[in-house]
């Protein structure tokens, strides 16, 4: 049988290859991150270090149990508001959710890394005094630092997650704001010199936020840092601290700053091409998002200050005097001496420095016990 109009076939030039949308890569990476995550958190709360890390004895200051339930009772809510005004209000108005919902999203789920530069050694812990059930730590594979079930560094389940939220939510308008100003003063400055010059007002952001704010609220300490204001004192910063979560914060602000023509960030692009409906471009945009925050603070904080925790320094005496910072890791009420430059790392089931004050095999001095205070 014969057509009297002959058909065409496309030829092989025609054909367009199919290409790899960066938003798809990146979605990838981010789905990975939250199945992980959350098979942490799922080992964590069924699993024996599910329990509460005792306070101790010290009784903190009135003051600072009024700021730590103040933080406690404002970061849950400010978050799901933060979610509500960004992600569903646009989407039950227009369908559409923008860049600062889709990362508002991806910030909601960052806390669950607050604790992994300590993997290898303790360097940092937060107040027991606040509502915790321990921390996930010891529930992520390989996990290196000391911790038993009620003895083990915390994260205050009520403030933590609302606070990642609506801190990097300040950052990322923040930066903006700053970029633009540096933008309109200096015009000729090149990306590079805008992202340094961001780089330098986030880490005095941090040193302000951290350093003179939470800090002497008693929120968390930072014993085992290096370079340190106030080295003496529980309220003591290290300045890597600030050098660390400022590069942090500058990718996160950075990311969101910089758009390409069609108005997306480095991790959405190719969305627009996407097949289905808007839901599903949004919901492969939040997985971008996601793993593009979290590589940002794997990568800018919690690799460096891996190495602050295997190479701690000398936990101050203000800070082993709180038995509501110690929380069974080392000092007093325990048989195990803090960490410093002259305790080994131990790990697991390892042997490992009783505190005593005395002199080892090699001369170097032994960490002695620090009495617990009553109140302070």
């Amino acid at each position: 049988m014969t057509t009297s109009q002959e058909r065409s076939l496309p030829s092989i030039e025609d054909v367009e290859p199919r290409r790899t949308r960066p938003v798809n890569v990146w979605a990838v990476v981010g789905a990975v991150i939250i199945a992980f995550e959350v098979w942490v958190l799922i080992r964590w709360v069924s699993g024996p270090y599910f329990v509460r890390v005792d306070p101790g004895p010290t009784e903190p200051p009135m003051l600072m149990r009024v700021i730590l339930v103040g933080w406690q009772v404002v970061s849950i809510p400010i978050a799901l508001g933060l979610l509500a005004w960004f992600v569903i209000r646009p989407w039950m108005r227009d369908r559409r959710v923008g860049v600062d919902g889709i990362l508002v999203v991806a910030f909601l789920t960052m806390w669950w890394q607050d604790p992994i530069s300590s993997y290898g050694g303790h360097w940092f812990d937060y107040n027991s005094w606040m509502i915790n059930f321990g921390s996930w730590v010891n529930s992520i594979p390989g996990w290196l630092s000391y911790g038993a079930p009620g003895h083990m560094l915390v994260e205050p389940i009520l403030f933590t997650p609302g606070a990642y939220s609506y801190i990097f939510v300040i950052v990322m308008f923040l930066g903006s704001w700053f970029m633009r100003k540096v933008q309109a003063r200096f015009p000729r400055l090149g990306k590079l010199g805008m992202i340094g010059a961001l780089y330098v007002f986030m880490m005095l952001f941090d040193f302000v936020l951290e350093g003179i704010l939470w800090l002497p609220m008693g929120i968390f300490h930072y014993a085992g840092g290096y370079l340190q204001t106030f080295p003496d004192s529980y309220f003591a910063f290290p300045l890597h601290e600030a050098l660390s979560i400022g590069a942090t914060f500058t990718a996160v602000a950075a990311l969101r700053y910089y758009t390409d023509d069609k108005g997306q960030t480095l991790m959405e692009r190719g969305s627009e091409d996407l097949e289905g409906g808007e839901g599903r471009k949004v919901i492969v945009r939040c997985f971008a998002a996601i793993a593009a925050v979290q590589v940002a603070f794997l990568l800018t904080y919690n690799v460096p200050n891996f190495f602050v925790g295997i190479h701690s320094d000398t936990w101050n005496e203000d800070t082993q005097k709180r038995s509501y910072f110690m929380n069974g890791l080392c000092g007093t009420g325990t048989d195990r001496a803090c960490p410093g430059p002259t305790v080994p790392l131990s790990r697991g089931n390892s042997s490992y420095a009783q505190p005593g004050g005395g002199v080892d095999a090699n001369g170097n001095q032994v960490p002695a016990n620090v009495p617990f205070s009553p109140g302070g």
